[in-house]
């Protein structure tokens, strides 16, 4: 996804820059660059995808995939459970962070599965249909893991989630 991302930040996905030179092509630029690897670009990244990940509707809540195991765990289920025919009173919603815990661990990597801690906050805004989830972890780094802290905010009504205090602002 990095690749795609820094072709659309360029805006330079059309633009041939290979060049040939002793009848070998050369390719310049972005291409022969090293990978990224600074750490505030890859929470910047880390940020884009669980946006995502979060506000994206899983295939499982269209299509029943319980004969299809592999299918249930592959990236064509990605998302997270559809929730937008819950109130805030029903019994259901207290599932949602255990849907979330689980959309996180199957489908970021970059989080250390063993570190993800989502704690539900007391105070429920149930004029406006929302419900608030403290999430930590690690993400995976090297030489150090790094902590991210985030705040993922379920409108319940439409199923959005609001993604605050995220470790870098796009």
């Amino acid at each position: 996804m990095v690749a795609f991302r820094d072709a659309f930040d360029a805006r330079d996905a059309k633009d041939s820059s290979a060049n040939i030179v002793d009848g070998e092509r050369v390719i310049e630029g972005r291409a022969s660059r090293q990978r990224r690897g600074d750490e505030v670009s890859l929470k910047r990244d880390l940020s884009l995808d669980l946006i995502s990940l979060l506000n994206t509707i899983d295939l499982d809540s269209v299509v029943s995939l319980s004969k299809h195991g592999y299918v249930k765990k592959s990236v064509l289920n990605f998302g997270m459970c559809d929730v937008a025919h819950l109130t805030s009173d029903e019994v259901g919603v207290d599932d949602i962070r255990d849907l979330l815990a689980e959309a996180l661990i199957a489908h970021e990597p970059r989080i250390r599965r063993d570190t993800l801690r989502i704690d539900k906050e007391i105070a429920r805004d149930d004029v406006n249909q929302r419900i608030r989830f403290s999430v930590s972890g690690e993400m995976i780094h090297s030489p150090l893991d790094v902590a991210i802290d985030f705040v993922a905010e379920l409108e319940i009504n439409s199923g959005k989630m609001n993604l605050t205090r995220l470790p870098t602002s796009a």
